[in-house]
């Protein structure tokens, strides 16, 4: 036994309080009256201060020592406490990981560690893990200035009531376009303003109109359309097709911040600041290198993070509290939202019928060479585009020329191997997450196809085929031309061919039977 230890000193000084209640062996009605009068004297104590106790408590200390000895007089050792809990290696993963990003909050620094099993859960404590980091001098972040004069608080009553948009700077990757150069990102992002539902969000390398209605139409085709949106004065929110999107869908008229005033803004503006310090900031710590990779985690983070972790302000998870007023909510029709978002451009063919779009050629019929039409597209899916002339549909084009269907996206050209020296991240949180959503198996929710126009062609092709001789029937051929430049009704289909066979036998090519009822349809 160590003489040194101070709980054997207390054990000591215990002992000698009792022992001449031991030594006298006191008999049955003298031992209250002996316990009572030790309780009157003081001893010194291993400090040097008087040691006092109770009658009870000498009847104890006498219990103690008659059953186990001197040793039973020591105080337990105490459990260990606040920095003392962590074992060395433990307190070095706390301060790498809060090195590698220093934006990481104490919350987000715990879950890491247990997510990706540097530390066992329930290992760490906030208050441990900030003494931790203030004995290193890394606990703080630099507070953020902001004017907040004048400024009232306010929230939207329900689910789609208003959504708020912003564009933030995102991470620097490798520019797919020049080997060894860096590009910075831009990040898009809508935001529910009753649930503060991160709807959707996708980094890019360019802050154009096409790039932000991307955004817009994702959070329409998943979420139905809102009553107000709240954008900030930036020119593509502005645009007057973004103006033309919220007409066409039925929106109210578009709410702005007012100029120099972001804070007005403050749910996307407090979104903007958490991204940066709990998304942009992991970036530094992972492996992502792509476009493509960086936004599969950014839905990973937004999905299994940011949605659904518990908000401050409401107490509730954004997912949990969007869902809870669900009945309010109106989805958009399919083929309203296609027309809102097309682009439109005017057009004059030459004689060969080849136009230019966006640097991909098209060829429309010869009846329109030289003719002024109108072209409406979507700038995302080059495949194919519709034509006009005069306010009238006439056809579809895709692009001329041995190549793909849908426009060609840059091949990314993976930069040059970092060095060797490059320090080696403690966690990757990201790819984490990312690997945690494809278990899952997260569907994304997408648009549907056309079912009714699909209808319409079956009907128009068994209507062809059961009235035309095989010989002349080409299904391949007559589906091409529905797509081109249908769909037709399949009820005034049937007596327009009708009109056209007559009482003659239905021998010329398919073709012609086409472009008949076509003409009888305008």
């Amino acid at each position: 036994m160590d003489d040194d230890d101070p709980r054997h000193e207390m054990a000591l000084c215990r002992y000698q309080a009792i022992a001449a209640y031991i030594a006298l062996e006191p008999p049955r009605g003298k031992r209250g009256e002996l316990l009572a009068h030790l309780a009157q004297k003081s001893w010194p104590g291993p400090d040097g201060e008087p040691l006092r106790a109770s009658a009870e408590t000498l009847r104890s200390w006498v219990r103690r020592y008659r059953r186990e000895g001197l040793p039973a007089l020591m105080d337990k050792p105490r459990d260990k406490r606040g920095v003392e809990v962590l074992s060395p290696e433990q307190i070095a993963t706390v301060i790498a990981l809060k090195t590698d990003v220093p934006e990481r909050s104490l919350d987000r620094l715990i879950r890491i560690a247990e997510q990706t099993k540097k530390v066992d859960r329930g290992v760490l404590r906030r208050s441990t893990v900030h003494r931790v980091l203030q004995r290193e001098g890394i606990s703080g972040r630099p507070p953020s200035p902001s004017s907040t004069a004048d400024l009232d608080r306010f929230e939207a009553l329900c689910p789609n009531e208003l959504w708020q948009s912003d564009m933030r700077t995102g991470p620097w990757l490798p520019d797919p376009e020049r080997r060894g150069k860096a590009r910075r990102t831009k990040l898009y992002c809508f935001l529910d303003d009753h649930s503060r539902k991160l709807l959707h969000g996708r980094f890019s390398f360019s802050e154009n109109l096409p790039r932000l209605e991307l955004v817009f139409r994702r959070c329409l085709e998943k979420y139905g359309a809102p009553k107000r949106v709240y954008y900030d004065n930036g020119k593509v929110y502005r645009a007057g097709h973004m103006r033309h999107i919220v007409a066409t869908l039925g929106i109210h008229a578009i709410v702005f911040t007012q100029a120099y005033r972001p804070e007005g803004h403050g749910k996307i503006e407090a979104f903007n600041r958490l991204a940066k310090s709990a998304f942009i900031a992991e970036v530094k710590s992972s492996h992502i290198r792509s476009l493509d990779e960086l936004n599969e985690a950014f839905v990973a983070w937004m999905d299994l993070e940011y949605n659904a972790c518990v908000h401050g302000e409401t107490g509730e998870t954004p997912d949990a509290r969007w869902r809870a007023g669900i009945e309010r909510v109106g989805y958009i029709d399919e083929r309203q939202l296609r027309l809102a978002f097309r682009w439109h451009e005017r057009r004059t063919p030459d004689k060969t019928g080849l136009f230019s779009l966006l640097g991909t050629r098209y060829q429309v019929g010869p009846q329109l060479a030289r003719r002024r039409i109108d072209v409406y597209f979507d700038p995302e899916d080059l495949s194919e585009v519709e034509v006009h002339h005069d306010g009238q549909f006439v056809e579809r084009c895709v692009p001329f020329g041995v190549r793909e269907h849908r426009r060609p996206r840059a091949k990314v050209t993976e930069p040059s191997a970092a060095s060797s020296d490059a320090p080696t991240p403690t966690a990757n949180w990201l790819g984490h997450i990312v690997e945690r959503r494809r278990k899952q198996s997260f569907i994304e929710a997408a648009s549907e196809p056309a079912a009714p126009r699909a209808s319409d062609d079956d009907a128009v092709v068994e209507l062809l085929r059961e009235h035309l001789e095989p010989a002349v029937f080409d299904e391949p051929s007559v589906r091409d031309f529905l797509h081109r430049y249908g769909p037709f009704d399949p009820e005034r289909a049937g007596p327009a061919l009708y009109d056209i066979l007559g009482d003659g036998p239905a021998e010329h090519h398919v073709s012609v039977y086409l472009q008949a009822i076509r003409e009888a349809l305008r």
